[in-house]
């Protein structure tokens, strides 16, 4: 995968209307080391608005990537569509203002979105990745649900309590006190 692929030249652009299309692959994916996708297919689409010093960049997002289920650990797909808007000025140095701003240096003049659109699909995507409940793989299943069940329940402790009525475990401290 080409690295530059992802950047944009903001200095070159010229005032107005500027639309960028993408695909990210299990390519773009596996050369970020994504370990959480084992695949992937994602439309992006940038618009960019220039005026002045500012650009105004609406990214939206569609597809799917490939992963694995938190409960049975057989792959899944989960849907990706989700869009983000950031604005982006020149300045010294580069600093992320808030989510929806970001600073670049003027010398530079260049956006690198490889990491942005990673970071957006990734905060699409549930906490939990699960298939639809009874979609999961039946032996995974049954197999959880044997040791699930088999699992010791803690037991209650009987409190022994001396003739002032306190805990008796707490006894040497009440002697403590006392000395």
């Amino acid at each position: 995968m080409h690295t530059d692929l992802y950047k944009v030249n903001l200095r070159s652009l010229s005032e107005g209307d500027h639309e960028l299309h993408w695909v990210l692959g299990d390519d773009y994916f596996q050369h970020l080391g994504a370990e959480d996708f084992t695949s992937g297919e994602v439309y992006v689409d940038v618009y960019i608005h220039h005026i002045g010093g500012v650009f105004s960049l609406e990214l939206e997002y569609d597809g799917y990537v490939g992963t694995t289920c938190d409960r049975c650990l057989d792959p899944l797909e989960l849907d990706v569509y989700t869009e983000r808007e950031l604005v982006v000025k020149f300045g010294d140095e580069h600093r992320e203002e808030s989510e929806k701003l970001l600073i670049i240096p003027e010398q530079d003049g260049v956006l690198d979105l490889t990491w942005t659109m990673y970071e957006d699909i990734v905060l699409s995507l549930p906490m939990q990745r699960m298939h639809e409940e009874g979609e999961c793989n039946e032996d995974m299943m049954r197999a959880y649900s044997k040791v699930a069940a088999d699992e010791p329940q803690p037991q209650q402790q009987e409190i022994v309590r001396d003739e002032d009525g306190i805990d008796e475990r707490w006894a040497a401290l009440k002697q403590l006190k006392q000395e």
